[in-house]
C-alpha cells in the first residue's frame, strides 16, 4: 500500500507546544491522497475526515493566498464548543465507516486528529511564567507603598494623640523661647511650640512672597512683549493675595491664647490624619488588588483548547509585546552596566612615591541608577498590563458565568 508524504517538521517539540502552535502534520490533500491509494476501500472514512478538518471556522483552503504570495496553511483547529463536538461526531462516522482496519496511514491520521479533538476539550493552564515574575515587581512596589502609608498614618495618630494631652494650663515655654527653638520636628511639643511655629512659618512665608512681588514688578517695568507683561501683572496679583493672606494668618495666631493654638492644632492634625487614612485605605486597597491578581490570573487562563486556538494570534501579539518590553528594559540595563562611575589615576607624590587613586562620578553614578530603575518599571509596567488584560478577558472567555450564578441562586436556595 502506498502511503502519503507526512509534513511532521516539529517533532521536536512536546504534543502541548505543537497543539498551542496549532501544529499539524499533514493537510487535507494528504488525506486525498491517502484515500486515492486505498483505492476506496475506505473512501467513507475519508471523506468524513476531510470533513472534519474542514470544520473550523480558521479553515482556508490550499489555493488561498496571502499578501505576501505565500500559500497560507489550513487550520483544522476547532475553534469553539460547537466545533469541537462536530469535529468529534464526524471523527467518529469515520472510524464506523473503516471497512480495511489494517489502513496504517488512516490510523496515523485520524490518531493526530483525535488528539487535536482530545486537546481542545480539555482545559490547559495558559498563563505566562515571565508575566507573573515582572507583576511581582509591581506588587513589592505596591507593599512597599502601603506600608509605608501606613507608618504615615500611624503617625498622624501619635500626633493628634500628643496634641490632645496638651496642658494648656501649665505650659513652661515661653513664646521668645519657643520661637527661638521651634522647627517642624519639635511644634507638636506644647500649644506654645506650635503657636510658635506658626507665626515664624507665616512671617517667613508673608517675607518671601513680598521679595517673589517686587522681582515680578521689577520683570514688569523691563518687559516688552504683551503676553509676558499680562503674565508677570497677574502673578503680582496673585502675591498681593497670598501676602495678605500670610499677614492675616500672622496676626491670628500671635493673638492666640494656648487653648486657641491647642484648637486649631488638633484640627489641622485631624485633617491630616483622615488624608492620611484614605491614602493608607487606597494603598492597602491596591495591594490586595495585586496579591489576588497572580492568583486570578492563573485560575483566569485555565483555558480551553479551542479558546487557546481562536485567540492564537492575539497570544503571539502579547508575548510579543512582553518581549519588546523586556528587550528594552534589557537595554537599558545592559547600558547601566556598561557605563563606568569611577575613574582610576596615577599620583604623583614629592616625595617621588606613586599611588592609584579612584574618583566617583556621581553624575554617571545616578545616570546609572535612572537607567536601572527604568529597566524595572518597564518590566512591570508591561507585565502588570498584560496580566490585567488576560485575567479580565480571560474570566469572561474561559467561563460561564451565567451558569455559575444560576447555580449560586440554587445553592443559597
Amino acid at each position: 500500500m502506498a502511503t502519503t508524504k507526512r509534513k511532521n517538521k516539529r517533532k521536536d517539540i512536546s504534543s502541548e507546544k505543537k497543539h498551542r502552535a496549532g501544529v499539524v502534520g499533514f493537510t487535507i490533500e494528504d488525506v486525498r491522497k491517502a484515500q486515492e491509494a486505498q483505492d476506496s476501500v475506505n473512501a467513507k472514512a475519508y471523506e468524513y475526515m476531510v470533513e472534519a478538518m474542514a470544520i473550523s471556522a480558521n479553515y482556508v483552503h490550499n489555493d488561498t493566498i496571502t499578501e505576501n504570495g505565500e500559500i497560507r496553511m489550513d487550520d483544522v483547529y476547532p475553534t469553539s464548543l460547537d466545533e469541537t463536538l462536530r469535529m468529534d461526531e464526524l471523527l467518529d462516522q469515520s472510524e464506523r465507516a473503516v471497512k480495511d482496519d489494517n489502513d496504517s496511514e488512516y490510523n496515523l491520521l485520524i490518531s493526530e486528529l483525535r488528539g487535536i479533538v482530545g486537546w481542545s476539550r480539555r482545559r490547559h493552564f495558559n498563563f505566562s511564567w515571565w508575566v507573573i515574575l515582572g507583576t511581582l515587581i509591581t506588587v513589592a512596589a505596591v507593599m512597599y507603598w502601603s506600608n509605608s502609608d501606613k507608618q504615615t498614618k500611624q503617625q498622624r495618630q501619635r500626633t493628634v494623640a500628643q496634641i490632645k494631652a496638651w496642658d494648656t494650663d501649665n505650659d513652661s515655654i515661653t513664646l521668645e523661647r519657643a520661637m527661638e527653638e521651634v522647627s517642624y520636628n519639635n511644634m507638636y511639643n506644647s500649644p506654645t511650640y506650635y503657636k510658635a511655629y506658626t507665626i515664624k512659618s507665616a512671617k517667613e512665608r508673608y517675607t518671601n512672597q513680598l521679595k517673589s512681588n517686587e522681582d515680578y514688578r521689577q520683570r514688569l517695568d523691563t518687559a516688552t512683549l504683551a503676553s509676558n507683561k499680562k503674565n508677570y501683572a497677574k502673578r503680582i496679583k496673585d502675591g498681593e493675595k497670598s501676602a495678605e493672606k500670610y499677614q492675616q494668618q500672622y496676626e491670628e495666631a500671635s493673638g492666640w491664647s494656648l487653648k486657641n493654638s491647642k484648637k486649631v492644632a488638633l484640627k489641622d492634625a485631624k485633617k491630616s490624619l483622615s488624608a492620611a487614612s484614605k491614602a493608607a485605605a487606597f494603598s492597602y486597597t491596591l495591594m490586595v488588588f495585586f496579591l489576588l491578581l497572580i492568583p486570578l490570573y492563573i485560575i483566569a487562563n485555565y483555558s480551553w483548547g479551542y479558546n487557546i486556538t481562536k485567540h492564537r494570534e492575539e497570544s503571539r501579539i502579547l508575548e510579543t509585546i512582553r518581549k519588546w518590553g523586556f528587550g528594552a528594559a534589557g537595554a537599558l540595563f545592559g547600558a547601566g552596566l556598561a557605563m563606568e562611575a569611577t575613574t582610576e589615576y596615577r599620583v604623583h607624590w614629592s616625595d617621588g612615591s606613586k599611588t592609584n587613586e579612584t574618583e566617583i562620578n556621581y553624575a554617571t553614578l545616578a545616570l546609572k541608577a535612572m537607567l536601572y530603575i527604568a529597566a524595572v518599571v518597564i518590566i512591570a509596567v508591561v507585565s502588570t498590563c498584560i496580566m490585567i488584560y488576560s485575567t479580565i478577558v480571560g474570566l469572561k472567555r474561559n467561563y460561564d458565568w451565567a451558569a455559575i450564578i444560576e447555580a449560586a441562586k440554587k445553592y443559597k436556595k
